[in-house]
């Protein structure tokens, strides 16, 4: 019986090396996965797969550690002396939010806010609950800002939107629907008709566009990197990028307004629109003249192009808007444009 099993063995082994070996086979896991044609040339091979998958298990267990405690549900509140009247349903969730101060700040979106003084209740971590009866918004990006009566709670960390890449996954974040894998298809605009690629230097239009589309129920919530960083909040199935609203932070902090500087002027982002290369590949095409009330009257025209402010230069990471929101009022930046054939500098002062 021995010799028997030896001999199987062997056999078995030796068809093994036959299917697997000379056959250009690999088994997932134990060596390369070929995802090629199948041919001798153009063959795409991922080493160590296995290696690959337990990485990103690490980063996604890291994700759920560090993101989803800080992440909350929204609700109306309840007073009852009943358990069944207090207790809160999935169905019953206005929307999500995610803490962004140990002593108590959250941060939500409009669409997840019926109104912006009312009874409310967060449940968060370790399902603690805070009343909440007052937030603040951002009229601009549609984010709420609140603050509850609480110490030591988890808090967020936020990234940098504009070193996203095309097919990078991201992580949503969801108190209610866990974490949920996604890609990055575009950075950029919707455009659906010609007008819509005229744009306000008011307006932030710009959003991360992923390959999984997100309803109602993820409103509030946040997109992460897999290191754990927000990159965006999503906001009735857009995602506002994390630009747009990490330097308004320090002034919600401090109790004060929140304001944006304004330019005033209308134009068309090269670096996102096809068939304009006749203008360029990048920069900010001003299309038509500011009116006389704008910060830019007279000092901008129509067909200008506005290629840097402060030698930052404006591309497909970084629009115009995006950069104009990065100064306060009162600030006078300066703009390197391009008019004519020629290039000159504008110095304008933001209000």
């Amino acid at each position: 019986m021995i010799v028997l099993a030896m001999a199987l063995g062997f056999l078995s082994g030796i068809l093994g090396y036959i299917f697997i070996g000379l056959g250009n086979n690999r088994l997932p896991f134990l060596g390369q996965i070929n995802i090629g044609e199948g041919t001798d040339n153009n063959q795409i091979f991922i080493d160590r797969p296995r290696n690959v998958v337990v990485e990103q298990d690490i980063q996604l267990k890291q994700v759920e550690n560090e993101v989803l405690p800080t992440a909350v549900s929204i609700y109306y509140l309840k007073q009852s002396t009943n358990p069944l009247n207090q207790a809160y349903l999935p169905t019953e969730a206005l929307g999500e939010g995610v803490v962004i101060t140990a002593d108590g700040w959250l941060m939500s979106v409009r669409s997840a806010i019926p109104a912006l003084i009312g009874n409310y209740e967060i449940v968060g971590y370790q399902l603690k609950k805070y009343k909440i009866s007052k937030f603040i918004d951002d009229k601009v990006t549609g984010l709420v800002f609140g603050k509850v009566e609480a110490q030591n709670l988890p808090v967020a960390k936020l990234s940098d939107s504009s070193n996203l890449r095309i097919g990078q996954t991201l992580v949503v974040v969801s108190r209610s629907n866990g974490l949920i894998l996604a890609n990055v298809e575009k950075i950029g605009y919707r455009f659906k008709t010609s007008q819509d690629i005229i744009t306000s230097s008011e307006e932030l239009n710009k959003e991360i566009i992923l390959n999984v589309d997100f309803g109602p129920a993820f409103n509030g919530s946040a997109v992460v990197n897999l290191k754990g960083e927000i990159v965006g909040i999503i906001s009735d199935g857009k995602i506002i990028p994390v630009d747009y609203f990490k330097g308004l932070i320090s002034r919600v902090l401090e109790g004060k307004e929140i304001t944006r500087p304004a330019l005033g002027l209308k134009y068309i982002d090269l670096s996102q629109v096809d068939g304009l290369i006749g203008w360029g590949e990048r920069g900010a095409l001003v299309y038509g003249n500011p009116l006389r009330s704008s910060p830019s009257y007279g000092k901008l025209l129509d067909g200008d192009i506005i290629k840097k402010i402060d030698d930052v230069e404006i591309n497909a990471n970084r629009s115009l808007t995006e950069l104009i929101n990065s100064y306060k009022t009162g600030d006078s930046p300066e703009f390197l444009v391009q008019r004519n054939g020629q290039e000159i500098v504008v110095d304008i002062i933001l209000k």
